[in-house]
């Protein structure tokens, strides 16, 4: 039988940086939509692949697929990916000292800077182990 208790048992460091990649990711993208939703630097696709990344991290922690971690970094980076083109614009005209584009160049470089954070913590927790050593002998033993 399933509990919580045994999705969170004897798990590494490596999960809990995927997961509070996680985290950071769903708080950014619910900030990144309540405050720069109507602005010119807002991409809607950035924050749907945020979004389902931040979703996917479920998989890391109710399966024990390898390849899991890699799911939510991918994700990730196409969001930040998206979010940094459309706030170069905006960045531009900061650059340069005139207002051609519009938009508000400081929450885009803040909130691309966010899924950045996010997409290198859940891209260094894929190449940590997720679980201990010790519960993968057990669940090897018990089999």
């Amino acid at each position: 039988m399933f509990s919580v208790k045994q999705a969170f048992k004897n798990r590494t460091v490596g999960f809990y940086i995927g997961l509070a990649a996680a985290v950071v990711a769903l708080l950014g993208d619910i900030l990144y939509i309540a405050i720069d939703g109507a602005d010119r630097t807002f991409t809607s696709a950035g924050f749907a692949l945020v979004l389902v990344g931040a979703i996917t991290e479920l998989l890391v922690v109710f399966t024990e697929f390898r390849f899991a971690p890699l799911i939510p970094a991918a994700f990730y980076i196409g969001g930040f990916a998206l979010a940094l083109n459309v706030a170069l614009p905006s960045l531009s005209d900061v650059w340069n000292g005139v207002t051609f584009i519009g938009g508000n160049a400081t929450l885009g470089v803040i909130f691309s800077a966010t899924f950045l954070i996010c997409a290198i913590a859940q891209t260094a927790s894929c190449f940590m182990n997720q679980r201990s050593a010790a519960e993968k002998e057990t669940e090897s033993a018990a089999e």
